[in-house]
């Protein structure tokens, strides 16, 4: 993928700090590195953190492609993001995967937004769905996440990307003379920044079984999410890993609960189990084969994700504030359009600025 845009003039060796390491940081970083950008990277957990709890990137252990939503900036991102995604087949970073989903009705299935987006998408019939919900079918793609992210971060320092580990108290303590933006991708982490404080944050937990088992399709499955909406079933193969297949989960709106609840892990690998036989070696529960537990929280915002450009004034000179964070479930199919957008935000950032400072010589 090659840069679409350079950057020139007297805003050339001004540096763009990007706060956060999570999948929309890394790739953020990595588009204006391309774009021929100075940039540094600021976060409190990396990429070799991939087992802390402290942040979501890590934990979305499945990052399969399969849209939650109709919004049509979201759409956007996901369309590019699985443009971007399937260019990484070839690496062994990506694979497609086959994905039957379900849904309670019509509206779970979000306007089948990305029918002609997915490959050999279908709709399916009455007699292949459970509970009486509605679904279809697609070839998708999915990610090994701590490989990824790791690729990511070697692809940006490869391009003169400086990563450095810090914890902030608010964007303006990454500002230096020579910053012309900051990037905010910190996610959760934007609730508690002192000059962001953004009270629409929330987190998503969700709990996940790792196990090891031939699997070969995905299935997503929120048909009785009418009884219970934190509660969906969900079978995730991950590429290049052994084995390794995701069973899931729960969708639990403003928790922060960070034990695994052995009870609902079995009745996690009984919802899987009844849908895809082939994770058990005998047929039963105790024939799974258990690799680990996780909890993770999705870094959700109530109203949607943020995504836009704020000018401040910090110490005499002028920076802009580029958020974006709020993605939630969506965020490593959604990374590559979100990333390219705020990249492009950073660019009109550079150009206004710039064109700023001419006129005042």
């Amino acid at each position: 993928m090659a840069p679409v845009s350079s950057v020139s003039g007297p805003l050339a060796k001004d540096t763009i700090v990007v706060v956060g390491s999570g999948v929309i940081g890394l790739t953020t970083a990595l588009i204006l590195a391309r774009r021929g950008y100075k940039v540094e990277i600021i976060a409190r957990n990396l990429p070799s953190d991939h087992l802390s709890q402290d942040w979501a990137s890590p934990w979305a252990q499945g990052a399969n492609w399969c849209p939650f939503s109709s919004d049509p900036d979201v759409c956007r991102w996901e369309t590019e993001g699985l443009a971007r995604i399937k260019e990484l087949i070839p690496t062994g970073l990506a694979m497609e995967l086959p994905i039957l989903r379900y849904a309670p009705n019509e509206d779970g299935l979000h306007k089948h937004w990305y029918k002609d987006v997915a490959a050999d998408y279908r709709q399916l019939p009455a007699s292949e769905c459970p509970n009486g919900s509605v679904g279809v079918a697609f070839t998708s793609v999915s990610v090994n996440v701590p490989v990824y992210l790791r690729w990511l971060e070697a692809q940006a320092k490869a391009l003169g990307v400086k990563i450095r580990r810090a914890e902030l108290r608010a964007l303006s303590d990454a500002v230096r003379r020579n910053t012309v933006a900051v990037v905010n991708a910190t996610g959760l982490g934007a609730l508690k920044l002192a000059d962001v404080q953004d009270s629409n944050v929330e987190p998503i937990r969700g709990q996940i079984v790792v196990v090891r088992a031939p699997v070969k399709r995905c299935v997503m499955d929120s048909s009785l999410a009418h009884v219970d909406p934190t509660r969906s079933t969900y079978i995730i193969p991950r590429p290049n890993s052994g084995g390794e297949t995701i069973c899931g989960g729960c969708y639990e709106v403003g928790s922060w609960e960070r034990k695994a609840d052995p009870a609902f892990s079995r009745k996690i690998l009984e919802n899987c189990l009844a849908r895809v036989p082939e994770l058990s070696k005998d047929g039963t529960v105790e024939g799974i084969e258990i690799v680990r537990e996780c909890v993770g929280f999705r870094p959700s915002r109530a109203g949607g994700p943020r995504l836009e450009r704020e000018n401040r004034k910090i110490n005499g000179h002028d920076v802009a504030y580029v958020h974006a964070y709020g993605i939630g479930p969506a965020g490593y199919q959604a990374s590559w359009g979100m990333a390219k957008e705020a990249a492009d935000l950073v660019g009109g950032a550079v150009l206004d600025f710039g064109n700023k400072r001419k006129a005042k010589l």
